[in-house]
């Protein structure tokens, strides 16, 4: 078995500047969004190696031994709560990729995720994974994929998927495979905090459809502030229309919030489903000092900043 192509890709998590969300279903089950998404330097490292397979035994992504199901995916991961089988989004992005293009019987692919953002946290660190291995296969293979056949691919995959393949700043509108890009954030230090409780993004939209109030989105005067670089307007209108959902059950997030506006953060609010908290800060004097606070009350906490794309090919 020769390896014929090694690849190493960064892949950022993301946040959600704001969300909106309809208590209207789509016809395909989703709800529709209204979201500014950014782009986080916090970041996993994913390793992959594409092997030729001549008659050689498939590789199983449950053990990467090559004893199982004989699929030709490997996934090992330095998180033991990270699935290693098909449950993984960059399981199903390779299997996706390697089956629409005719390569998944020809070649075995061998993929490392060190993973620095948190699971589970409304990061999108599993989304930004599976973008970066549809971006890797496209490129090791040379398929040549235009944007809009990224995104389909990745739409397919999951929501925050299409966003991240890109990453930056963006309005992200349906349930995600719509993109509009922005213009860049300046650059901001962001110190990210956790707790110790996990959510599903599917329990947390549920919970939405109970209890949740659905309001008029502001996209559009959030967009209109970006492009007139009015910050102040920018930063007075983040909203999350899941943190009041998720504060029923954790807390934390208040306390979180509360405490990073304390220390000096200008904005503090829940990303996505949660419930990892961001806080804008002025200048890294005082994200040290929001860092070092959270850290009292935090599980984790992270000190990032916002960057201009999500996957970078480090090697």
């Amino acid at each position: 078995m020769t390896v014929i192509k090694k690849l190493t890709i960064s892949s950022s998590g993301k946040i959600n500047l704001y969300l909106n969300v309809s208590k209207t279903l789509r016809v395909d089950g989703y709800h529709e969004i209204k979201s500014i998404m950014q782009s986080i330097s916090l970041a996993d490292e994913l390793d992959f190696e594409i092997y030729n397979n001549y008659g050689l035994s498939r590789y199983s992504s449950t053990n990467g031994n090559g004893n199982g199901n004989g699929n030709g995916i490997s996934i090992t991961c330095n998180n033991i709560d990270i699935p290693l089988n098909e449950k993984n989004l960059v399981h199903k992005a390779a299997q996706l990729m390697l089956k629409t293009f005719g390569l998944l019987k020809k070649y075995n692919v061998k993929i490392n995720i060190n993973k620095s953002i948190p699971v589970s946290s409304g990061l999108a660190g599993g989304s930004s994974n599976a973008a970066a291995t549809i971006l890797a296969i496209n490129k090791v293979f040379n398929l040549k994929l235009t944007a809009d056949e990224l995104v389909n691919l990745a739409g397919s995959v999951g929501s925050d998927v299409p966003f991240c393949l890109s990453g930056g700043t963006a309005l992200v509108e349906g349930r995600g495979e719509k993109i509009s890009e922005l213009p860049d954030l300046p650059f901001y230090w962001v110190v990210v905090a956790v707790n110790g409780k996990k959510f599903s993004s599917g329990d947390v939209y549920d919970k939405f459809d109970l209890i949740g109030k659905e309001k008029k989105s502001i996209h559009q005067q959030l967009v209109d502030n970006i492009n007139k670089k009015d910050y102040t307007k920018f930063f007075s209108g983040l909203d999350n229309d899941l943190e009041r959902v998720v504060i029923v059950e954790d807390k934390m997030v208040e306390i979180i919030k509360k405490k990073a506006v304390e220390l000096g953060a200008f904005a503090s609010q829940m990303t996505g489903s949660g419930p990892a908290v961001f806080a804008f800060c002025p200048d890294l004097k005082t994200a040290k000092r929001v860092y070092s606070g959270l850290g009292e009350i935090s599980n984790k906490v992270f000190l990032t900043c916002t960057t201009p794309g999500s996957q970078n090919i480090v090697n």
